[in-house]
């Protein structure tokens, strides 16, 4: 049934996939040779997010950033690996958790213990480990990006619903990304890499997804 429509997007999920990748080397390469642009950039976006601190929107930028932390997700991932055995077969969610579990742990914990890129000086919260990329913004871009996906392709049958839940997405992680900026916990370049480490590996993930007999089985 999605096998025999989705064959073009297919193709679209492999070109997002090698788009994404890309654009995250680019910024890992520019942060290990300490690029000129991206010090730039950094210091030029953290001037305008930053430039007027207010104490009322450091307790809201607190709440939205702590839903892209790894208690929460690792919570909400759990409700959605269950629901997803429920729904749609033991396969369909452990291919959803192995996807969680890439983009939320494994691979930006890989990345920043490599690259050992030190966090910004003026945090507004404490916090320790390195600083590229943003666990939060590619823990935050896998699950709500995921569970949006999931629910637009396999659940909801309106158009006005899956417009709803992509745009309720959509902001949920930009504003978990401009939280860590505005707190001082990440450069900007770092949640750009996060969100673009994230975007690939689901784009790969939903390749791997409609290519595989794990639809037919669940």
């Amino acid at each position: 049934m999605l096998n025999s429509k989705k064959q073009p997007a297919h193709s679209i999920l492999l070109v997002s996939g090698t788009f994404f990748a890309l654009i995250f080397l680019f910024f890992w390469r520019s942060v290990s040779t300490k690029a000129e642009w991206l010090t730039q950039l950094d210091q030029s976006l953290n001037h305008l997010i930053r430039s007027d601190l207010k104490e009322p929107f450091i307790k809201f930028f607190k709440v939205f950033t702590d839903l892209g932390g790894t208690m929460i997700l690792t919570l909400f991932s759990v409700l959605l690996f269950l629901f997803l055995w429920k729904t749609k077969g033991l396969l369909f969610s452990l291919w959803a958790g192995f996807t969680l579990l890439l983009g939320e742990l494994v691979l930006p914990q890989i990345v920043k213990h490599i690259e050992l890129r030190p966090r910004p000086l003026d945090k507004l919260i404490s916090i320790s480990g390195y600083s590229f990329p943003s666990g939060h913004a590619a823990g935050s871009t896998a699950f709500y990006g995921l569970t949006a996906l999931i629910l637009i392709l396999f659940f909801l049958k309106k158009a006005r619903q899956k417009w709803i839940i992509s745009i309720l997405a959509f902001l949920l992680i930009s504003l978990i990304m401009f939280s860590r900026v505005y707190l001082g916990v990440h450069y900007p370049s770092d949640v750009f890499a996060g969100f673009s480490l994230s975007a690939s590996l689901l784009s790969f993930s939903f390749y791997f997804l409609f290519k595989s007999p794990i639809l037919q089985r669940s």
